[in-house]
């Protein structure tokens, strides 16, 4: 987790994000940039179009700065940095709240997954209290959907086979798949949870074909 002295004492901070937790990244260059620093935000992957709407998406870049003294990676959840902010009495504002909630989101499939609980609401109430604009970040990651992943859900629905007496769906993927789909492997991870909404599954498993069935993850209904 972030150590705020590590941050209150270096003058360049490097941001070290991936796609999927490029929404936690904003709210941390947000708060950043309060502290009138100097901050960059790299990405080691392509970050996922949709969230183009969140605060700083035009401020990445694939290099680190040699000029950085401190480097932040981005190795924690939506719940662990708010709590961060909270404990260390750090002032929430609109655009950190709106890069919070659209983490809490993507986090939770739209609030879809079988592990949101009270805390997830409340904490959604919370940031929608502090500003968060909530409808924006539906909108931009429930209707915005790009022609990859209909070629990507296409694939990954024609390779599956149940299994475990049903309760097991196995699912396949290979480059050349996902080369002629467009999509990224982090965008397979996300497309696995809707296999729970198959009656009696229980577990999900991901499946290299080209890599001697190398099993990439396993998930599991909690």
């Amino acid at each position: 987790m972030i150590k705020l002295e590590t941050i209150l004492k270096a003058k360049h901070i490097c941001i070290e994000t991936k796609s999927d937790s490029f929404t936690l990244a904003s709210a941390l260059y947000t708060y950043i940039l309060t502290l009138h620093k100097k901050v960059s935000i790299v990405s080691v992957d392509e970050v996922d179009i949709n969230l183009s709407f969140l605060p700083w998406f035009e401020k990445l870049r694939s290099i680190t700065p040699s000029s950085a003294d401190a480097i932040v990676e981005i190795d924690f959840n939506v719940q662990e940095l708010y709590q961060f902010f909270k404990i260390n009495s750090i002032k929430i504002n609109k655009k950190m709240a709106t890069s919070l909630y659209a983490s809490l989101l993507r986090e939770h499939r739209s609030f879809q997954k079988s592990d949101v609980d009270g805390m997830v609401f409340a904490l959604a109430k919370e940031l929608i209290e502090l500003g968060a604009e909530y409808q924006l970040c539906y909108i931009s990651l429930n209707r915005r959907v790009g022609l990859y992943e209909f070629r990507l859900k296409a694939v990954l629905f024609n390779n599956f086979v149940l299994t475990k007496n049903a309760s097991c769906v196995e699912v396949t993927i290979s480059d050349n798949e996902l080369q002629l789909t467009g999509a990224k492997l982090s965008d397979v991870y996300l497309i696995l949870e809707e296999f729970f909404t198959l009656q009696n599954v229980q577990e999900v498993i991901l499946i290299k074909s080209d890599e001697e069935d190398k099993i990439l993850i396993n998930l599991k209904e909690s």
